[in-house]
């Protein structure tokens, strides 16, 4: 059932917009769940029949013909199970697929700033594109159970009425108690579960801090004191787990008991109504075997009312990233070998003091550093050349502006190496080869280039080394050379360097930027950085004033920054 109070909702629209994209596997699925449950019904009508036959006949010969139906049944309904699953999981991935798909764009075509205004964090935005996806992606799956539920009330409704009104009577008392069963434990089940889940976090955190300070806090005495808390921590969990289970069994032993309660009830009026010969051994146990299938679609019922309404709120969070403001971008051609001009780039955020402006002007094989004080801007500057962060000014490379192009072109014209290289989960290799295949030998050129060569001959399994989560298995110096490298095989004309050699000894970082050098003799590069060796290889400097300085005057012809270096 798809049901929706406010059309206009930004949920209701993605949830509709995400089903009608799969409606070819759904409807297969729909077709084939009621093809499994009309076989599913009919088994113990069959089995009825195949009971009442053998007694009036006095033989087992004389139900053959109802066992042999039965077993066709069987057939037909374990084929329609496979059926219903098959073309249910591929209107599930293919949902999924889609909805990933469009979070990826979405955030592509956004600034920083913006889509951290409606995310709060990365960890949220992760939440949005696993969890909230795979809540709307259970309610896509659950729908197909609405034809189930409608099925079975259809045929039994009418079909245990025939056996016998008492026998009905009996049916109907169950379902309003085992709705309201499910209406009051799963809320309180969710809160007690979300506790348990802060409980569990808050320990792990504790446990985290006592490995990683254990051993510097047991010399000043203070280790037992990160103990005392993780015990605290473990006792919140031990308390609150015990709260989930007592209200989990409690729920299970009421869901487990009705349905008993009823069968037993059922039993008692239907043995009453086979002693009166009002209904036949046969129908008495087509009765009970119903009523575990009424059960059972109460119980499903319940939980795909549950499902939507946690759609909705999922799909509402997916919205709010699909629906952040991005201006169209046609795709422009941009020759490779133009300027980089830079005109009034300034970010401004609430609350703080402006940065910039920043004037520029690099062609092909320029190396500007970027320098100045902590807090003057040199790592936002660089985002907002790349179209990260939302700023005022001008960003034009080759007579087009960087904010007009489509985002997919714009990160192909213009790479960025952040200070602090992220790193998936995966080999070296994996990671190099986020911008694409890439044949053998370029691949060892850019590790040779950016220095990774002899951190990786110290690597046991060399590029099949494994990085850990977020690059952990590797020292601070071989994630920049890893993302150095990677950010070179992008080919982009211009590149951006963020402070990329800070974890490298001196000698390391004099022999890499002295091959970066020479691999981009035909690239636009800029260095946030203000090592003695960044700067001796750089054409130019351009030094940032401090946090809320304006900029210093310079000679006429100039940018209001810029300064030779030794080498401009």
């Amino acid at each position: 059932m798809i049901s929706f109070r406010r059309p206009a909702d930004p949920s209701t629209r993605l949830l509709r917009r995400t089903l009608r994209q799969v409606r070819g596997p759904f409807l297969r699925s729909v077709g084939w769940a009621a093809v499994r449950q009309g076989a599913f019904l009919a088994m113990p009508w069959l089995l009825g029949r195949a009971v009442d036959t053998g007694v009036r006949s006095g033989s087992p010969v004389g139900a053959l013909p109802y066992v042999a139906a039965f077993l066709a049944a069987a057939c037909v309904e374990y084929a329609g199970m496979r059926g219903w699953q098959l073309w249910a999981t591929l209107a599930d991935n293919q949902a999924g697929a889609r909805l990933r798909t469009r979070l990826l764009s979405a955030v592509l075509a956004v600034d920083g700033d913006t889509l951290r205004d409606c995310t709060g964090t990365s960890g949220d935005l992760t939440t949005r594109a696993t969890r909230d996806v795979d809540t709307v992606l259970v309610w896509i799956r659950g729908l197909t159970t609405w034809v189930v539920i409608g099925l079975t009330a259809l045929v039994l409704v009418p079909a245990i009425g025939k056996l016998d009104p008492l026998l009905l009577l009996v049916a109907a008392a169950t379902v309003p108690v085992l709705l309201l069963l499910n209406r009051v434990f799963p809320p309180l089940f969710g809160r007690r579960a979300e506790l348990l889940a802060d409980a569990h976090g808050a320990r792990s955190a504790a446990a985290a801090e006592l490995l990683s300070a254990l051993l510097p806090l047991r010399g000043v005495g203070g280790d037992q004191l990160l103990v005392e808390r993780h015990h605290r921590h473990s006792a919140v969990v031990k308390h609150a787990t015990l709260r989930l289970a007592a209200v989990g069994s409690l729920w299970e032993a009421a869901a487990f008991t009705v349905p008993l309660l009823a069968v037993t009830a059922g039993l008692l009026a239907g043995g009453l109504a086979v002693a009166d010969g009002r209904i036949t051994v046969g129908a008495l146990t087509t009765f009970v075997l119903w009523m575990g299938t009424v059960s059972v679609a109460v119980n499903a019922l319940t939980a795909r009312l549950g499902d939507l309404a946690e759609a909705r709120v999922a799909a509402g969070r997916i919205a709010g990233v699909l629906e952040l403001p991005a201006p169209a971008r046609p795709h422009v051609e941009v020759g490779h070998g133009g300027a980089l001009r830079v005109a009034g780039l300034t970010v401004r955020r609430p609350g703080r003091a402006a940065i910039g402006p920043l004037d520029v002007e690099a062609g092909p094989g320029e190396w500007l550093a970027l320098t100045g004080p902590t807090g003057s801007g040199k790592s936002t500057l660089l985002r907002a050349i790349a179209q990260l962060v939302p700023a005022s000014g001008s960003a034009v490379l080759a007579g087009v502006p960087l904010d007009s192009l489509d985002p997919e072109q714009l990160y192909r014209l213009v790479g960025l190496v952040p200070q602090g290289p992220v790193l998936l989960h995966g080999t070296v290799a994996e990671n190099l080869l986020l911008p694409g295949p890439r044949p053998a030998s370029e691949l060892a050129g850019a590790a040779r280039t950016a220095g990774l060569d002899p951190a990786l001959s110290a690597l046991a399994d060399g590029l099949d080394t494994q990085v850990g989560e977020g690059g952990g298995a590797l020292s601070g110096g071989q994630r920049q050379r890893v993302a150095l490298a990677r950010a070179l095989l992008r080919d982009c004309p211009v590149l951006l360097l963020d402070d990329v050699t800070s974890a490298l000894d001196d000698a390391t970082e004099a022999e890499v930027l002295d091959r970066l050098r020479r691999a981009t003799a035909d690239r636009i590069v800029i260095l946030a950085g203000h090592s003695a060796a960044v700067l001796a290889r750089a054409d130019r400097e351009i030094a940032l004033p401090a946090p809320g300085g304006g900029p210093s005057a310079t000679a006429p012809g100039r940018t209001p920054s810029e300064q030779d270096s030794p080498h401009g």
